[in-house]
Formats: structure tokens, C-alpha cells, sequence
């Protein structure tokens, strides 16, 4: 068993991160200051000027470092394009989590260091981009110049996780969060929240999920929310609705409560990893997983997963899960990292991370706003996964504001976790 106080360290830094990001709330004048120099010297720039700019510099790229697919994709393909085409040399800063990067940048800020920062580029979402955004410590807004965005749908990156992205963001994945099961094993999974507690109570051991505050441990929590209690719209606005939050949530808790006996090793320990979870689905000890899709289709690519793995959705509760790149305020090379930011979301990196021996990671671009070459090109690799993906992420919903997020895993720790 894992020990509570792994946990607890992790909330800690949390804990840290909302008292540094109401420290720079606090500090709003500076920064807006500052944000608003950047905009005009941005908006006077064209394409042409930012590649002048960016051309033979080096660019620092924090991101969380915790698959091999995704480090491989990003030290070779990535890495490559910028040096051939750009000249610019890419230096990937591993995280086991986001949190790092921005405590950084804001303990950069806090100390002074408002140019020349140590990162210029961070792969984010959620709470991370709301606690810089609403610091006023990213740089931009910058996304309207980069050549892609065209083939973007507004409506697909408009916000992050409820919050504007106004342009301080670009789009970079379009990862759904939903089920994977073993056909051979599982003849009928469990189509709602409540199939799901009776079939692992039919099938003790064999399900289980990632350790919340890891980032696949939280998604779940939020899928299971939706399915307990109701569904998303009532948690849809751009708020946290702390009322509706005190009503709802026991009902999650007592969920999770009855579902822990029937668990992998009765709830007594959870996997800390996704990797740690896809090797317990890969040998067969469990049958049935929460998972990001495009590890269906890298694992059962490779061969790691058994031929009969399927994905599909619970209703209601998959998760439409897109990430973004953002610029930190202080970045010392900020036109680098729009470059950077450019090749990930063009249509030669949607492509490239669509691979299913690269990455298997949905396009987040439109396909259909893009050239007939490469709207067949995405076809042969949407059927080459050998997966049903438009079946398995139909009636995928939104995240919702992430507060909703650090409180599911505050509760998880406090009411569920075992000792």
C-alpha cells in the first residue's frame, strides 16, 4: 500500500500553489503592466518577424515527462522540425507534474525575475493555465499569430476547462478520457456508474483506477462525479458553485466507498501510475480501466495490449480532455517557444502524434478545414488504429471549472483513501 503520506505531500504542494497564486492575484498591477508591453510589441510583428526572432536561439519546453511515446515524439520529430527548418534547438524540461512548472515561473516573478526566465514554453490545462492566466503571468495573447490556428475550430479552444483561453494558449492535444475493456474477459460492460459498482462487485479484483492526485486518478474522480450525481450540466458554468458542490458531493464519496472492497487488492492500494495500471490490464489482473484513448491505441499498437481491447464511453461521463501550450510571462525566449508552439499545432504535428506507433493522440485540429490530402491521410490513420474511435468518444462532455477538480481530490485523500 501506498502511504497516506505520499499523498499528503502532494496536496502540500497544491496548498503551495494556491497561496503563491493568490500572492500574484495580489500583484495584479505589475503584471498587467507588463503583459500589456509584451501585447503591443506582439501585435506589431508579423510571422516573418517572430521566425527572424526565434531563428538559431534555443527554446526551454516544460512538460509533463511521463510517457516514453510522448518523449519520443517530442526528442525526434519535434526536436528535428525546429532544427531543420527553424535552426532552433529544443532543450524538453521533464515534470512529473505541471504544478512544478508553474510554481516556478511564479517563484521566478515572486523573486524579480521578470525577464529571462528558465522556461519559455509549458504543455497545460486546467488549473495551471487558470492560476497563470488570472496572475497575469503568461505572455501574448500570441495563439492569433501562429499560421494554424485557422484550422482550428474557435468553438474547440475557446476555453480551458471553462476559463477563456483569450489567445494566451495554443491548441496542442485532443485526448478523450473514457473506458477500456477487455472484449475476450468483459462480453457486456457496464453502461453507467451504478452497472459499474454491481459488475465489479461480480467481478471483485478486476477493476481498479489510477491514484488521485495523479492526473488520470482525477479525471476519473470528475467521469464518476458526473455519473453519481447527475451528469455535467449542472456544474457547466464558468464558476465553482460551492452549494451545489456541499450537496452533491457525499454521494460521491459513499459511491467510492462501496466500490473500494470490490476493487484490485480490495481498495487497499492503487496503482500510483498509469503505467503501473496499463501493466495490470496488459497481464490480465484487471479486465476493465479508466484510460485516455490514445493509450488504447498506442498500447494495443505496440502489442502491450491484448488484440480484444476496446474503448468506449460510459454516457455522459467521458471527458472531452483537450491541452495547450502557454507562454510564461518572463520567458526569455518567447518567439522560440511560438515557433514551437506552431509545428505542435500544425497539421504536419496533429498528423505526426495521430500515429498510432508515435502516439495514437487524437487531432485536436479540424480535419475537415484542412487540404484533401490530409483530411485522407487522418482517414487512413483513424482506420489503421483498429479501434471504433468516433463510436468510443460520441457524447464525450466538457471538463468543468477546475476547482471542482482540487476539491475531488481533497475529498478522495480526506474520506476514501484507506489508513
Amino acid at each position: 500500500m501506498q502511504p497516506k503520506s505520499v499523498f499528503w505531500k502532494r496536496r502540500q504542494v497544491l496548498a503551495g500553489l494556491g497561496s503563491l497564486g493568490a500572492w500574484a492575484l495580489s500583484q495584479g498591477s505589475p503584471f498587467a503592466q507588463n503583459t500589456s508591453q509584451s501585447s503591443v510589441d506582439l501585435g506589431s510583428l508579423s510571422w516573418a518577424d517572430i521566425l527572424e526572432r526565434a531563428r538559431g536561439s534555443s527554446v526551454n519546453w516544460a512538460m509533463w515527462s511521463g510517457s516514453e511515446a510522448i518523449n519520443g515524439f517530442v526528442d525526434g520529430w519535434v526536436k528535428s522540425q525546429l532544427q531543420e527548418r527553424y535552426g532552433i534547438r529544443l532543450n524538453r524540461i521533464p515534470l512529473t507534474d505541471t504544478v512544478e512548472a508553474v510554481n516556478k515561473v511564479i517563484g521566478e516573478v515572486q523573486a524579480g525575475l521578470l525577464s529571462g526566465g528558465s522556461i519559455d514554453l509549458i504543455w497545460i490545462n486546467g488549473n495551471n493555465f487558470r492560476t497563470l492566466k488570472q496572475g497575469n503571468l503568461l505572455f501574448g495573447p500570441f495563439a492569433e499569430k501562429l499560421p494554424s490556428l485557422p484550422f482550428y475550430d474557435p468553438a474547440d479552444i475557446a476555453t480551458d476547462f471553462g476559463l477563456p483561453t483569450e489567445g494566451y494558449s495554443a491548441p496542442y492535444t485532443g485526448n478523450y478520457f473514457l473506458m477500456a475493456y477487455d472484449a475476450e474477459r468483459v462480453p457486456n460492460p457496464p453502461q453507467s456508474y451504478a452497472e459499474l459498482l454491481a459488475w465489479a462487485e461480480a467481478n471483485p479484483g478486476r477493476f481498479t483506477y489510477v491514484a488521485p492526485p495523479d492526473f488520470h486518478g482525477s479525471r476519473f474522480l470528475l467521469s464518476a462525479f458526473y455519473g453519481v450525481t447527475g451528469g455535467y450540466a449542472q456544474y457547466s458554468g464558468p464558476d465553482f458553485d460551492a452549494d451545489l458542490w456541499s450537496r452533491q458531493s457525499p454521494a460521491l464519496v459513499e459511491y467510492l466507498r462501496k466500490l473500494d472492497p470490490f476493487l484490485w487488492r480490495q481498495g487497499q492500494t492503487y496503482p500510483p501510475t498509469f503505467a503501473r495500471l496499463a501493466e495490470l490490464f496488459a497481464n490480465g489482473e484487471v479486465w476493465l480501466i479508466p484510460t485516455f484513448i490514445d493509450q488504447v491505441i498506442l498500447r494495443k499498437g505496440n502489442g502491450q495490449f491484448p488484440p480484444s481491447t476496446t474503448p468506449y464511453g460510459i454516457p455522459g461521463t467521458s471527458l472531452i480532455d483537450p491541452s495547450f501550450t502557454a507562454i510564461p510571462i518572463n520567458a526569455a525566449n518567447p518567439w522560440g517557444a511560438m515557433v514551437l508552439a506552431e509545428v505542435l499545432a500544425s497539421p504536419e504535428g496533429q498528423l505526426e502524434k495521430f500515429k498510432p506507433e508515435v502516439w495514437g493522440d487524437l487531432p485536436l485540429i479540424d480535419v475537415s478545414r484542412l487540404s484533401a490530402d490530409y483530411q485522407t491521410a487522418f482517414a487512413q490513420l483513424e482506420a489503421a488504429a483498429g479501434i471504433p474511435i468516433q463510436e468510443a468518444i460520441a457524447g464525450a462532455v466538457p471538463i468543468v471549472n477546475s476547482e471542482y477538480t482540487v476539491q475531488l481530490e481533497a475529498l478522495w485523500q480526506q474520506q476514501v483513501l484507506p489508513g
